[in-house]
């Protein structure tokens, strides 16, 4: 069992060619704490916000300004290197378009006009599809001196850091001794799923049970919490719940 523990509040790029339905989508949104990073009316605005901006999720009309489509932009979303989810908002929903967005694989299809909380549910599931997706495929390398392994970054629940080696303990496979330093391994993880919780250890939030003033509990395991991480720690913890 896994606790899913990513960021709440998204970047949100709006690409509708109304400007006051995309002003309402920017007043749901951003009253739900999340952050509008740009709006664009066209393919060609919405594919340079998307290219300048750090974006998580994209809210995505189907008929734009000019030629080009929001199922054409969509396409362009999916071959970047680091494509991202994007929900379709239209007020067209006919066989022929609802045929062509399925062929993108949006994480969803809205109807207009919007209700807030259907969009703002949509927009939940949309991430939580997505983060559970990289997680379930992101895997780091690693060498404990005669064999290498590619280890599932989900799977990993702490770090234990001992002279020039970090002691790796992952589900099913037990520990992986790399030789690293605790900064280094660190660096190479995600800084959402990570927390150093002392100078020598660092817990993978997910697999968080419980904590107190002076521990972390992940599983039969008691990580200990240094006076000068208790602050952030419990703050990161929280946030969670």
């Amino acid at each position: 069992w896994i606790m899913t523990a990513h960021k709440k509040n998204y970047n949100i790029l709006i690409v509708e060619d109304e400007v006051l339905i995309a002003d309402t989508i920017q007043r749901y949104v951003e009253s739900e704490g999340h952050t509008v990073v740009g709006q664009a009316i066209s393919f060609e605005e919405g594919q340079a916000l998307f290219d300048e901006q750090v974006v998580d999720l994209v809210l995505l009309d189907i008929r734009l300004n000019g030629p080009k489509t929001g199922i054409d932009l969509a396409h362009y979303i999916r071959t970047t290197a680091q494509p991202k989810p994007f929900i379709y908002l239209t007020a067209q929903a006919d066989a022929k378009n609802i045929e062509l967005a399925k062929e993108t694989f949006p994480a969803g299809y809205l109807s207009k006009p919007l209700q807030k909380q259907s969009l703002i549910a949509s927009m939940e599931i949309a991430m939580h599809k997505y983060f559970t997706a990289v997680d379930e495929v992101a895997k780091i390398s690693l060498n404990d001196g005669t064999k290498k392994y590619m280890v599932p970054i989900a799977k990993i629940q702490f770090l234990q850091s001992e002279h020039v080696y970090v002691q790796v303990y992952v589900e099913g496979e037990g520990v992986i001794v790399q030789r690293s330093s605790l900064k280094e391994l660190l660096g190479l993880l995600p800084e959402d799923m990570f927390i150093q919780t002392h100078r020598s250890y660092a817990v993978n939030r997910q697999w968080v049970k419980h904590w107190n003033g002076e521990a972390v509990i992940i599983g039969e395991k008691s990580i200990p919490i240094s006076r000068s991480k208790k602050k952030e720690v419990s703050d990161a913890l929280k946030s969670e719940n």
